[in-house]
């Protein structure tokens, strides 16, 4: 009897990583602010709560970094949120802080912030202290970004490379 030969096995396709994602600072200056708050009755069937509440910070800026795109308008609404109060927040299992989309005339980002962070941030607006908006994220991507970090600034740290620029440019 001959020898045959050994059928070939079959190689394992390699699974071929994801390239980590490149992460892109934005920075914004701001210019102006403006505060709305809203109390109605809940008329949602067995709700939890009788009341519906919403307050919101609407921050506008100047983008100072990255200066490639279209246009350096930039609209930030802070939202306050009881899901992100520390004792609540430790089953969470987020994929983001907030979001940028681009529009042809201006920039929007919606953050989260924990509703206990508000007055602070709100005392900081209107003694016109902070300055700055340092956004850590993804690039956009079907005119869409992930942020995974945001921070108010009085001033750009000349030692985080976040802030490099300054509004000099």
């Amino acid at each position: 009897m001959g020898a045959q030969p050994k059928p070939k096995s079959a190689r394992k396709a390699k699974r071929r990583r994801k390239p980590p994602e490149e992460v892109v600072d934005y920075v914004v200056e701001i210019e102006g602010w403006d505060f709305s708050y809203w109390l109605a009755l809940n008329t949602i069937r067995n709700a939890l709560d009788p009341y519906h509440e919403h307050r919101h910070v609407q921050i506008t800026g100047r983008l100072l970094r990255p200066a490639a795109l279209k246009t350096d308008r930039v609209g930030l609404s802070l939202f306050p949120r009881i899901s992100l109060e520390e004792e609540r927040r430790k089953d969470l299992k987020p994929i983001a802080v907030g979001s940028i989309e681009v529009y042809p005339a201006r920039l929007d980002a919606n953050l989260g912030i924990p509703s206990d962070a508000l007055v602070l941030i709100l005392q900081m607006l209107i003694a016109g202290r902070l300055k700055y908006i340092v956004m850590r994220g993804s690039k956009f991507r079907y005119r869409s970004a992930r942020l995974q970090s945001f921070s108010l600034a009085t001033k750009l740290d000349e030692d985080d490379p976040a802030s490099l620029e300054t509004a000099d440019g």
